[in-house]
């Protein structure tokens, strides 16, 4: 066997738990080797890849189209490096926002069921918000993670939707295996200045009740060494009215050099007005 032939194979051996934590610890560093900034897009697990491919099949869409829409996710480590020295400065895009917020059609499945404790100690179950567009996202209780940023972006559509916030639910999921006590106020929403806008829900429950929900969406979470050294990937999802998923986006934010998010302001805005477009096209 050549060398070359060799190196494929290791290639394709799976990383062992200790390998894809140092292959995340690198791709995700503020700075990388060649001393540029990086934005953030951790990897979408291969079961929800795996999910989503065989959604096409049923829909009779070929290979061609499942790699148009999914050639290169799930890697390890994956991120968009952008072509600036370090800086204290956000970064601005000048790509397509549409194609760097990684905006995908999933077709019409079904959601995955949730009933989860929302910030009032109420049950928030999706079967109960037929009618109504469910924007479904994932971060930390302690808002340390992507949050703050994200949690713009859903202030933003929020307002934007105006008279049609109402049919519009914005919903988060505590990523977060290390705070699962129910709380009134959480950061989460407290931090984004979220908590006292209607149609904004914080779910949080038991393991098991997160757990299932992280699998059935496709979150990766994974801890470190101490409970609080906890990371995972970031995804958004558009639910119709009729409880179909419809379409999915991966937020996206700037990590500085002391482990905060930020993203430019124009940025947020646009990527909020992706948001609200997205959510009033699946309204009517």
């Amino acid at each position: 066997m050549d060398s070359g032939s060799t190196e494929r194979q290791r290639a394709s051996e799976p990383l062992t738990d200790e390998q894809r934590a140092a292959v995340f610890a690198q791709s995700n560093a503020g700075v990388g080797r060649d001393g540029l900034e990086r934005i953030v897009r951790p990897p979408i697990p291969q079961k929800f890849v795996k999910f989503v491919i065989a959604v096409f099949v049923v829909l009779g869409l070929g290979g061609v189209a499942v790699e148009h829409f999914f050639g290169g996710i799930g890697t390890a480590g994956s991120t968009s490096t952008l072509s600036l020295t370090a800086t204290t400065t956000t970064p601005h895009f000048t790509a397509a926002l549409q194609a760097v917020m990684g905006l995908k059609e999933i077709a019409t499945a079904t959601a995955p069921p949730i009933a989860l404790e929302d910030q009032a100690g109420h049950t928030w179950n999706l079967s109960a918000q037929r009618g109504k567009v469910v924007v479904l996202t994932f971060f930390d209780q302690t808002c340390i993670d992507i949050c703050p940023v994200e949690g713009k972006e859903i202030r933003m559509a929020q307002q934007k939707l105006a008279t049609m916030a109402s049919s519009t639910e914005f919903v988060i999921i505590n990523s977060d295996p290390g705070h699962l006590r129910f709380t009134p106020t959480p950061p989460a929403l407290r931090t984004p200045k979220l908590q006292a806008l209607s149609g904004v829900f914080f779910l949080n429950g038991s393991l098991t009740q997160l757990n299932s929900v992280w699998v059935h969406y496709g979150l990766s979470v994974r801890v470190g060494r101490r409970s609080s050294q906890t990371v995972h990937n970031n995804v958004m999802y558009f639910i119709d009215p009729r409880g179909k998923l419809r379409a999915l986006v991966v937020p996206f934010a700037y990590e500085r050099h002391d482990g905060t998010f930020v993203l430019k302001e124009s940025d947020v805005q646009r990527f909020a007005q992706e948001l609200t477009a997205e959510a009033i096209s699946l309204a009517k």
